[in-house]
């Protein structure tokens, strides 16, 4: 795992802390749904931001996935003739990345979408 993180560049890092972010604000929100009595819209929006990190993460991948492609590109053509296996070994180290943002995202509009239906029966 941890070799996926360095071979993901800088990008897999942010990707990382804001995934931890999600998980402050979905656990803070949990709690914070046990004790509801009436609609709470700082409650609301920190559901909310749970989903808006999760996109973030997707497009941070993403970013990382183009950078990682572009600097391999540059790697193959200063290096002349190389093989296949090493073009398609860049493409997956570059990728990594967006699975990953992929990943968290789909874990974010889980916990959102939980979240937020534990929410509206809390204040219906």
């Amino acid at each position: 795992m941890m070799e996926l993180m360095w071979q993901g560049g800088y990008v897999m890092w942010v990707i990382l802390a804001i995934t931890i972010l999600i998980g402050v604000l979905g656990v803070k929100s949990l709690l914070r749904t046990r004790e509801l009595e009436q609609p709470d819209p700082v409650l609301e929006t920190s559901i909310d931001a749970i989903l808006f990190w999760g996109v973030w993460v997707v497009v941070i991948g993403l970013l990382g996935t183009f950078v990682g492609i572009y600097q391999a590109a540059g790697a193959i053509v200063a290096a002349g003739q190389v093989g296949a296996a090493l073009v398609w070994g860049g493409i997956r180290v570059a990728l990594t990345p967006t699975l990953f943002g992929l990943l968290v995202f789909a874990l974010a509009a889980l916990a959102w979408m939980a979240l937020r239906s534990r929410y509206r029966r809390a204040t219906a």
